[in-house]
C-alpha cells in the first residue's frame, strides 16, 4: 500500500467514525466503532448488544448494506478518494460469506447433476460476488447476474463449452 493511499485512508477514519456514531446515536444504538485500515480499504466493526446488532444487520444484511453505502457516500461528499468500506457486526459478514459459499457449492453440484440452470434469490452486489467467485472454482459451470436493482440475482448454468475441452475456453 502506498504512503499516499495509507494517508487518505487515515484521513477518512475520523469522518467514518463521526458519521457512524452520530447516525447510530440518533437510532438510540449504543455502539463502539472499531476501524481497521486494510489493504483494500476500511473495515469497521460495530460492537453493540445482540439486539442492536440484529437491528443493524437487518434482513439478509440489508440494513448493514444500506449503512455501508451511506458511509461511502458521506466520504465521497467530503471529497475523500474512492475506497472500499466494509461494515460488520459480530462477524456477520464472515458467517454470511461462508454460508453463501457452501450454498453456492451445493447449487453447483445440483446444476451439474440436473443440467438445469438455477436462479438464486436476489442479493446484494457483495453477496453476488461471493457466489460468482465460489462457482468459478467448479469446472462445467458458468454464472451470470440477471435482473435490475433489488431484483438482481445470480443464475448458474451448466457450461456446455467446458465439456468440449479446455481449448473451447481459450
Amino acid at each position: 500500500m502506498s504512503e499516499a493511499h495509507d494517508e487518505s485512508y487515515a484521513k477518512a477514519v475520523p469522518v467514518v467514525r463521526v458519521f457512524l456514531e452520530s447516525v447510530l446515536g440518533l437510532l438510540g444504538v449504543d455502539v463502539e466503532v472499531d476501524i481497521d485500515i486494510e489493504e483494500d480499504g476500511l473495515h469497521c466493526d460495530l460492537n453493540t448488544s445482540e439486539d442492536d446488532g440484529g437491528l443493524l444487520i437487518g434482513r439478509h444484511g440489508a440494513t448493514l448494506d444500506a449503512l455501508q453505502y451511506l458511509t461511502l457516500r458521506v466520504l465521497q461528499a467530503e471529497g475523500h478518494d474512492r475506497m472500499r468500506i466494509t461494515l460488520d457486526v459480530g462477524g456477520y459478514r464472515t458467517r454470511r460469506e461462508k454460508a453463501l459459499r457452501e450454498l453456492a457449492q451445493g447449487v453447483g453440484a445440483k446444476v451439474l447433476d440436473s443440467g438445469k440452470p438455477y436462479h438464486f434469490e436476489p442479493m446484494s452486489a457483495m453477496e453476488r460476488r461471493v457466489v460468482h467467485m465460489a462457482l468459478l472454482e467448479i469446472d462445467g459451470l458458468r454464472t451470470e447476474s440477471e435482473g435490475e436493482g433489488r431484483f438482481r440475482h445470480v443464475v448458474v448454468f451448466p457450461d456446455r463449452s467446458a465439456k468440449a475441452g479446455d481449448e473451447a475456453r481459450a
